[in-house]
């Protein structure tokens, strides 16, 4: 199982960003999560994710939708200190967002159990929402996504597709608690340590 993350880019003239995380950057959601040693600027992004349901390679936009039943909602978290500091010194960056538990996955819905045409992600820290948005835009890029993701890489069964709600990246702080929803299922909450 892999986590592959894109970014799609809004200009014709750029490439979206593409890049893979391990299976082990997925947080045990039993855990707190522990800000790691090697930062002092960690960062999140909130994710919309889907897990692949059958294997395909150079998929046809018109029949992403076959490809995946389940979505779910996260966090992207960067150390954005060190990753700044790789890209200065024109190093890969993957060690900044590859890391164990950089990756905090909810649990995964049937996109035919929700109960709304356009559900509404919202995101809360210390108990207070600071990013609602509707999920329609982000799920109508998912079949481009999943077409320029399987032209380079086979998708297989489980794989965890992720994709940004926000360009923002919030940063992360010890004793805050962090939370997402879609209506109003919880989907996630994870403690900062």
């Amino acid at each position: 199982m892999k986590i592959v993350y894109i970014q799609p880019q809004t200009s014709v003239s750029e490439s979206p960003i593409l890049y893979l995380k391990p299976d082990t950057a997925i947080h045990n959601r039993e855990l707190p999560l522990y800000i790691p040693d090697f930062t002092t600027d960690l960062r999140a992004q909130c994710v919309l994710m889907i897990k692949i349901s059958k294997q395909g390679k150079c998929i046809s936009e018109k029949f992403a939708y076959k490809y995946y039943e389940q979505i779910s909602l996260g966090l992207n978290l960067i150390a954005y200190d060190k990753q700044e500091s790789l890209i200065a010194q024109g190093k890969p960056w993957e060690e900044s967002t590859s890391f164990d538990s950089s990756m905090v996955v909810g649990t995964f819905l049937s996109l035919s159990s929700l109960r709304v045409e356009d559900p509404l992600a919202t995101f809360t820290n210390r108990g207070i929402s600071f990013l609602e948005r509707p999920l329609s835009c982000t799920l109508q890029e998912l079949p481009f996504a999943l077409r320029y993701i399987s032209e380079y890489i086979t998708l297989r069964t489980g794989d965890i597709v992720v994709i940004p709600l926000s360009p923002i990246f919030h940063k992360i702080e010890a004793e805050t608690i962090w939370e997402g929803a879609i209506q109003d299922e919880k989907i996630f909450s994870v403690m900062i340590k």
